[in-house]
């Protein structure tokens, strides 16, 4: 969506609700996605604004969103927003006087709380949820942290693991904006997406644009690996490379490789 459809349906919903539903909206923009309980929740911890103004929102503005085109559900009773819908809410939730900066950290500490304990659970859907909100909680309040727990997931991770690659490369690349003193980090996402899609060349072109030691890349102070089926195809691109006569010396050059129909297609960076 883009962002003046994303402004065109936010500007709709306040039409037919009202302020307070807006107020209620912006808050529940904060987390990457929601549930009924999370939503209420949010509704009793910020009756006021941050001057102690009260706000007003009905309690019904927790169905009232849930069920409006501004979320979309995507689980039972699991739901989301559409990107730039909530992208577009958090920029209004900051620009507005009465939240600010200042309500944003307070969702931060908010959300922290939250999931202290569904992180514990037994059900492994329930604990990534949590996981995810947690990282969004620090990514506004300890962005460092945040790409620190990050980065260690992606060491700790199974590399055969498809659904979770793709699952932590969706976090990173919503929470690209706070997150954005870390590219390297958002860059490894995409790399290893490509890579769990099967897309080796693609994944060593991302790879290739961060430096690296040896077999392992450093991010946010953790090691990460370069998977085995990656550094083969950056093995063979510089193999081929260096069967070209006269080009021995570039042996310490890193390369990256795309493919086509016919074959290998090598640069040296």
């Amino acid at each position: 969506m883009k962002p003046d459809s994303a402004n065109r349906r936010i500007a709709s919903f306040e039409k037919r609700f009202g302020k307070p539903h807006l107020y209620l909206a912006y808050h529940a923009a904060f987390p990457l996605a929601l549930t009924a309980d999370l939503l209420y929740h949010l509704w009793i911890n910020f009756q006021l604004d941050i001057h102690d103004r009260v706000l007003d929102i009905p309690w019904v503005a927790v169905a009232d969103i849930l069920l409006s085109p501004l979320c979309e559900e995507v689980g039972r009773e699991l739901y989301e927003m559409d990107g730039e819908v909530r992208h577009e809410l958090l920029k209004q939730l900051q620009a507005d006087a009465n939240f600010g900066q200042q309500r944003v950290l307070q969702l931060s500490d908010f959300l922290l709380e939250y999931v202290q304990l569904p992180l514990y659970s037994e059900n492994p859907d329930i604990q990534d949820f949590a996981q995810a909100q947690q990282w969004t909680a620090l990514a506004y309040k300890q962005p460092k942290n945040a790409a620190r727990e990050l980065a260690s997931a992606y060491a700790q991770l199974n590399h055969q693991d498809i659904t979770e690659l793709v699952r932590l490369e969706l976090v990173v690349e919503t929470l690209a904006e706070p997150l954005s003193k870390f590219p390297q980090l958002q860059i490894y996402a995409r790399a290893m997406a490509h890579f769990a899609r099967g897309e080796l060349a693609e994944a060593a072109v991302k790879l290739a644009q961060i430096s690296k030691k040896g077999n392992r890349i450093k991010i946010a102070g953790v090691s990460l690996p370069i998977p085995e089926e990656i550094r083969k195809i950056q093995h063979l691109a510089r193999r081929q490379f260096l069967k070209t006569p006269n080009l021995t010396a570039l042996e310490n050059f890193d390369f990256y490789v795309v493919t086509d129909d016919i074959g290998f297609r090598v640069a040296v960076l």
